[in-house]
């Protein structure tokens, strides 16, 4: 099944058969599809600044959940886990933002929990003028996806194993993010045009929510070799795996609460020369750090340099960019009726 971007209606499906892939059914309330007249038109970086960056910019967020660090790092019962945590790249001094789930997802897509204290869904909570990581990744010229596992006809309710408030792209209805069932990942990856960023919620049992740590390294185990085995990763793909919060606890620095959590960074060149990266960062510098790689602007309180980063597992073996003073210094318009993307914008989170 796939989807192209969120609307304010019910999102309409595509049904996929035979191993061929059709074309992506749009939302005609989706921005894809909305005209000139209801909106005004989106801007661009050139064209040379993403493709001077594409080729090293392949960047996979993988989201597990409620764990404490002590509680997968070092435990003999995650096999598999514990192996991309000693052979790859790990963040010792990771923190979430703070409890409960949702507030911790809008901040690692938006830089901004958005106020947000609680899991409600969309129905409480839309943010149509808000900007995010999709919408800057869309207007410097590269592509991305989201993919859930379990994906309902109405990603913005809850349904079975889906969990809606770990799949933030529905509540920013007019972010430019396609949206895909989990099955078409890898025929995706391995196609001729994969997306750059990769968004991948695995399920409440899959992502340890309702599911045991043993039952999570499992899901590892199966996600994470089919990826490695993609042309997608093999031409530079890295892979986030992040817990949303702690389980127990709510440490964290500079104002978060969210707990210590495991911050698993695996890549090609991480696996050459595994790496331990001790300095503190919460989900305002993962983001951050997302962000620097596309060599885009910092939404929200990813600006802030205090919320941290995991720049030095990111750029393991990545050559040094050259960024283009446009998307440097310029504001970049992401859409006129929403919030306006500056690198010097100051921080609240």
């Amino acid at each position: 099944m796939v989807w192209r971007g969120f609307g304010a209606a019910f999102l309409t499906i595509a049904v996929l058969s035979g191993g061929s892939e059709p074309a992506p059914t749009r939302n005609p309330l989706s921005p894809d599809s909305i005209g000139g007249s209801s909106r005004a038109a989106r801007t661009t970086l050139p064209s040379p600044t993403a493709e001077r960056h594409r080729s090293a910019s392949h960047i996979m967020v993988i989201m597990m959940e409620n764990k404490n660090y002590s509680e997968v790092i070092g435990q003999a019962d995650q096999p598999y886990t514990n192996a991309l945590a000693q052979h790859y790249g790990l963040a010792t001094q990771s923190f979430a933002f703070g409890h409960p789930s949702l507030p911790n997802y809008l901040v690692l897509v938006s830089g901004s929990s958005q106020g947000v204290t609680d899991d409600d869904a969309p129905s409480a909570h839309s943010f149509p003028r808000v900007a995010t990581l999709a919408d800057q990744l869309a207007a410097a010229g590269f592509s991305e996806k989201a993919y859930a596992e379990d994906l309902p006809p109405d990603p913005s309710r809850d349904s079975g194993e889906y969990a809606v408030r770990h799949f933030p792209w529905a509540y920013f209805p007019s972010t430019k993010m396609p949206i895909a069932d989990s099955t078409s990942l890898v025929r995706d990856l391995n196609s001729s045009r994969p997306p750059d960023f990769v968004w991948y919620t695995p399920n409440l049992i899959d992502d340890e929510h309702d599911g045991t740590v043993q039952e999570g390294d499992a899901f590892l185990a199966r996600l994470v070799p089919k990826v490695q085995s993609t042309a997608w990763y093999k031409s530079g793909g890295e892979i986030i795996i992040e817990w949303d919060e702690s389980d127990t606890e709510d440490s964290g620095f500079n104002g978060t609460d969210g707990g210590h959590i495991p911050t698993i960074v695996v890549s090609n060149a991480l696996k050459a020369s595994p790496r331990k990266d001790t300095t503190p960062v919460d989900t305002a510098g993962i983001l951050a750090s997302i962000e620097d790689s596309y060599a885009v602007g910092h939404l929200g309180g990813a600006a802030n340099a205090a919320n941290g980063n995991i720049n030095p597992l990111l750029a393991a073996g990545r050559p040094a960019r050259r960024v283009a003073t446009a998307a440097k210094s310029a504001k970049i318009v992401i859409d006129s009726s929403k919030t306006v993307i500056s690198q010097a914008k100051p921080s609240t989170e």
